[in-house]
């Protein structure tokens, strides 16, 4: 059996169908090296220590292309190593080892620490020539070897089949709503391949050796080596490439009111004068479609008849106003007419439906076009004072059919087929610049039904789109988040309760909106939506008891905000990934890398959702550390299941030893009392470390170095916390903050609730301070 699995990694197997392609000559560049090929030329480049970028084409050169994803295209030194055998030429780095074997042209990887051992095995390319939509081009197909792996596989984007792990799948890579295609594979063995291909793509190992990536149209085989072995460094890379994760206003990670849909000004003002009445924190109301007179004319309809009047009321009564915008836009209007004449429309429905004959989608890959279509938003709507854009439908839609609507058309960036995945990236682009264009004051935020590599740059909090409002749906949820964190872009949220559709006044559907609105808690952004048959989704809606346990979580969500901002600030400064999959931080834990049904908030907090209706107790796993159970403060050793209690009013969390979280005082939105004291919970049995974040809480200051952070650091050993001395500034600093200090133990800073007696008080001034 051993020598079988030895001919097995040391033979190409899967070559055997197609003829060799040898190495003619490997010459060494000073980015690292080109190989000429019996047929075409292969490229490696060192980008990093840790990111290899490869490209493939089956000419006699590579040709230039226009790249949408990746932004980065100059890097600094980075020591390169070629060597050159009669056998094999490679480049090597202090991390990685880039290896190409002669005889056939393929390429390994192996990390550098690792010595000859591979990560895994690229080749052969196999390039088929085609005709796509009018153009001559390829299909193209890679095979990536990993016979004898034990490899889990993660990313590729949101998908609603319920599969945490992708071993042993077939994942197709295309835009559709509740899928989401970015083409960031992560593998358990501490690698990433980031798939440099905007057309629809696949990502195949239903046979369980081998993995399969390809594309529809392609001119060369373009990916990045992705190199950790820690996931968080893999991420870093994938954000290195294709940019970083601005920070959103400290209202967007407060809580959320939204349903299908809010049918004048009226109802609106009056909602959101009632959530202040009965004094739930609350900071966004969103209006959903149909506010409009003509899909497309950004114009309000007779319900709403003094529009900024409306906003300007939910100014005063401290909400944030989201508004829904759609790239498609009905006959009969001037803008129509305008955007018509210009050319600016990709297709127009052919029959009346939902949608009304000659409704047309918009090129969103014109920039002529995004600067136009931002004109109309920024004159109708962001000069009236909206906050936030749900750009809904950005695959875009294509009801009563399968295909993708660019397919078969020409864009203005060229063939739709080639493009076909980058719509959501670039409608979103046009939004995102045109108001960082108008204002600075304002901070972008972007709610998108769909995303693509490098949405994250545009201030994209992706959705999980149109979900079922059942079990089953919320079940899939989880996974399907997760593997979105791993796919690089931070910022993720669900419609609490499904979108489609829920009874508020059934008991058996306020079992499941209790059950998702906990897990929405611990989601990056915190939201509800859907369509109801009593058109109610406010947190009233539900009967006494669910509002109560409803409230009592929308308490939970705001108390956390210090910690979950300051994470937020780690998002953009250091590309943190907030809802972290247990294979994030337990790589080395078998059980973690299997399990897909509970998660990190950040380093600290371990969430257990509860997929089981009628249930009062959830079996989980707790990773290889100490815990310590968020609502009793007993203590618990990790490496083993429990079972949880998990009555209707409690989904289990446990806090990892050594954790430090701030938690701020109850308020009703999110920058109401920010000088009060900061409740410091620190749990003993492990060293931690928190660095607490603090700016203008809205605005670009902060990318000009307007803001403070604090590094706290706790000691186990020697029972001693300190306070480092403050970096930075911000206008309007408070001089000292107060922070009650809360050791955690058996019932001694348990719970929502603050302690009732801190176990010391701390003024700081900004000067290192520690205690005892």
């Amino acid at each position: 059996m051993k020598r079988l699995l030895v001919l097995l990694l040391s033979t190409p197997l899967l070559a055997q169908w197609q003829p060799p392609n040898p190495v003619k000559e490997a010459r060494r560049e000073p980015e690292g090296m080109m190989v000429q090929l019996e047929r075409g030329v292969m490229r490696i480049s060192v980008c990093s220590e840790a990111i290899v970028h490869v490209v493939y084409s089956p000419g006699s050169t590579i040709p230039e292309e226009k790249q949408f994803a990746v932004v980065r295209t100059k890097w600094p030194p980075a020591r390169r190593i070629f060597t050159e055998t009669a056998e094999e030429a490679s480049v090597a780095t202090a991390d990685v080892r880039v290896t190409v074997t002669k005889k056939d042209g393929f390429v390994s990887f192996s990390a550098a620490a690792g010595g000859r051992e591979k990560l895994i095995q690229e080749g052969p390319k196999i390039m088929t020539p085609a005709e796509v939509n009018g153009e001559k081009t390829y299909h193209a197909e890679d095979v990536f070897a990993i016979y004898g792996s034990q490899e889990s596989f993660y990313g590729l984007g949101q998908h609603q089949a319920g599969v945490w792990d992708y071993r042993g799948e077939s994942v197709d890579l295309s835009q559709e709503n509740t899928e989401i295609a970015v083409p960031l594979l992560v593998s358990s063995k501490g690698y990433g391949i980031f798939w440099n291909n905007p057309s629809r793509s696949r990502f195949n190992n239903r046979f369980v050796h081998t993995v399969y990536l390809s594309s529809e149209v392609a001119d060369t085989i373009d990916y990045y080596f992705l190199y950790g072995p820690d996931f968080d460094r893999i991420v870093a890379g994938y954000r290195m490439l294709t940019g970083a994760a601005p920070m959103f206003g400290r209202w967007a990670y407060g809580y959320w009111q939204s349903k299908n849909r809010y049918q004048t000004q009226e109802e609106v003002l009056s909602i959101a004068a009632k959530y202040r009445e009965m004094k739930i924190p609350i900071d966004d109301i969103v209006q959903d479609w149909f506010w409009w007179g003509k899909t497309g004319d950004f114009q309000f309809n007779a319900k709403y008849p003094d529009p900024k009047g409306m906003i300007d009321t939910l100014h005063r009564e401290h909400y944030h106003f989201m508004i829904s915008i759609w790239p498609f836009f009905d006959p009969g209007s001037d803008v129509y007419a305008e955007m018509e004449r210009r050319g600016y429309f990709i297709d127009k429905t052919k029959v009346a439906g939902f949608h009304p004959l000659g409704m047309a989608v918009y090129d969103a890959t014109n920039p002529a076009a995004r600067h136009y279509y931002w004109s109309l938003v920024d004159k109708a709507l962001f000069r009236i004072g909206a906050d936030a854009w749900w750009m809904d439908t950005t695959e875009p839609e294509t009801e009563g059919q399968q295909e993708n609507i660019l397919l078969g058309h020409k864009l203005a960036i060229g063939s739709g087929d080639r493009y076909a995945n980058v719509y959501p990236l670039l409608d979103t682009q046009g939004v995102y610049r045109g108001q960082r264009t108008a204002s600075s004051d304002k901070r972008v935020f972007i709610l998108s039904r769909s995303a693509f590599a490098g949405s994250q740059r545009n201030g994209v909090t992706a959705w999980s789109g149109d979900v079922l409002s059942d079990w089953t749906a919320y079940r899939r949820q989880i996974p399907a988040g997760l593997n979105f964190s791993l796919s690089g872009i931070p910022y993720w949220t669900t419609d609490i309760g499904g979108f489609f559709i829920g009874n508020p006044k059934d008991e058996g559907y306020r079992e499941l909106f209790v059950r998702w609105f906990e897990y929405g808690t611990f989601c990056p952004i915190f939201r509800v939506h859907g369509t109801r048959t009593t058109n109610q989704n406010e947190l009233w809606s539900y009967g006494e008891r669910a509002q109560e346990i409803l409230t009592k979580f929308d308490r939970l969500r705001y108390r956390l905000l210090p910690y979950i901002y300051s994470l937020a600030w780690r998002v953009t400064s250091g590309s943190y990934t907030i809802l972290r999959p247990l294979a994030m931080d337990f790589r080395e834990d078998r059980r973690a890398l299997e399990t897909g049904d509970e998660f990190l908030f950040g380093p600290a907090i371990l969430v257990n959702p509860v997929t089981e209706p009628g249930a009062t107790t959830r079996r989980l796993y707790l990773p290889r550390a100490e815990w310590v159970d968020f609502w009793t403060g007993r203590r618990e050793a990790g490496g083993r299941s429990i079972d949880a209690a998990a009555p209707l009013d409690r989904i289990p969390l446990y806090i990892r030893a050594g954790s430090i979280v701030p938690m701020g005082p109850e308020v009703q939105y999110a920058t109401e009392n920010l000088n009060a004291p900061v409740e410091l919970r620190v749990y003993p049995g492990a060293d931690g470390e928190f660095t607490l974040y603090e700016d203008e809480n809205d605005g670009y200051g902060y990318e000009r170095g307007a803001y403070a952070t604090v590094e706290i650091k706790w000691d186990d050993r020697a029972k001693r916390l300190s306070f480092g001395a403050r970096h930075g500034r911000y206008p309007a600093m408070p001089a000292a903050e107060t922070f009650h200090v809360v050791f955690v133990q058996d019932g001694h800073g348990a719970g929502i609730e603050p302690a009732s007696r801190p176990d010391r008080t701390i003024t700081y001034s900004g000067a290192a301070v520690s205690i005892p």
